[in-house]
């Protein structure tokens, strides 16, 4: 059974003008009394409902008379009240997909409808509704108060799980939040995906490892989340060096899928030293994890090429290259930096198209 209850009271439109499916889409839901089917024949019936009352999904067919389903998507999409809600459009044409996505559709379902698969597409849309009102959450409560509050990093905790069980790009807009307190652009999440994805590339991990890696970056900074902004800005060293353990424990509740176990690794050692000069644990050489090896690298390149909050001034790539350089098995793995100095321009290629 698909663990609808999770969600509390749920209202479901669907917007068909055939009777029959209309009633089966009923019949799919009728085992969860917490579940309340509305119905509507065409679009301008979708659009009465809307107004008068709170509707968390929608399943709309295209082909109705008076108003069509591409009409209908059309205005609830340009609307700023209905915009967020989902919509499940009913086809199995692929030219309606492309036109209808467009527009802003959120899924597709064919007919007849197969129970499990409305149930699951249900679930996995409101799942991520769930996630991006939790994040409005936080976002709101991390620009108003310059720290995540201890009542909102249960939000945060439960939007990570979301996007791990559900879609991995999800990270990125939590990652656009953890960076946003520790870097002034909003390409940084991307940017630094790239630049680990490339050199785990040269480095030769397995496709899985770089996709991990590459969602990972999204968050490896999170714990700049539990740090109020005026320490950054004033950049309190003692303040600062406690972000990885910060970080790490708001993953440490998470179920360790590999993503996470990953996220948590680099997390907690990407300041980390070669030379075991680094923190929180003093790691050198290859206690430390080839993934935060890896971090550590990109993460400096960046540091000194794209503005922090704790240091405004940036300097272009190439005389960043030569302040790397000079970490060669003192900060840095020295056989990853070889690598780096060795593909350099490609990495200049991924700041330039990030910047």
């Amino acid at each position: 059974m698909v663990d609808l209850e999770k969600f509390g009271t749920i209202s479901l439109l669907s917007v068909e003008d055939d009777s029959f499916n209309q009633e089966l889409a009923s019949a799919i839901f009728a085992e969860y009394k917490m579940v309340n089917v509305l119905q509507a024949s065409h679009g301008i019936e979708a659009l009465e409902i809307l107004k008068k009352q709170k509707v968390d999904i929608v399943l709309l067919d295209l082909i109705m008379p008076k108003m069509n389903g591409f009409e209908t998507l059309k205005h609830i999409k340009e609307n700023s009240e209905y915009k967020n809600i989902p919509i499940v459009v009913v086809t199995s044409e692929e030219s309606e997909r492309k036109r209808t996505y467009k527009l802003g559709a959120n899924d597709f379902i064919s007919k007849p409808y197969n129970p499990m698969e409305l149930k699951l597409r249900v679930f996995n849309n409101l799942q991520i509704k769930n996630f991006f009102e939790l994040m409005e959450e936080v976002e709101t409560n991390v620009e108003n108060e310059g720290v995540i509050s201890q009542g909102h990093l249960a939000h945060l905790q439960e939007a990570l799980e979301i996007a791990d069980n559900s879609q991995k790009q999800l990270m990125s807009k939590l990652g656009n939040i953890a960076h946003s307190t520790g870097t002034k652009d909003e390409q940084a999440s991307e940017r630094l995906g790239a630049y680990a994805k490339l050199l785990a590339q040269i480095y030769g991990l397995n496709n899985k490892e770089i996709d991990n890696l590459f969602y990972a970056m999204a968050i490896y900074d999170i714990g700049l989340l539990r740090i109020p902004k005026k320490k950054l800005k004033n950049f309190e060293v003692k303040a600062y060096q406690e972000h990885p353990e910060l970080g790490f424990k708001v993953l440490d509740s998470l179920e360790e899928t590999n993503l996470i176990k990953m996220a948590k690794d680099i997390t907690l050692a990407h300041h980390e030293h070669w030379d075991g000069s680094g923190y929180p644990k003093g790691l050198k050489g290859e206690e430390i994890s080839i993934y935060a090896r890896i971090t550590a690298v990109v993460d400096y390149f960046d540091e000194l090429t794209a503005f922090r909050i704790y240091d405004r001034d940036s300097m272009n790539a190439k005389d960043a290259l030569a302040v790397i350089e000079r970490e060669k098995s003192i900060k840095l793995d020295p056989n990853l930096l070889d690598m780096f100095v060795d593909n350099f321009s490609q990495f200049e290629e991924i700041k330039h198209k990030f910047s």
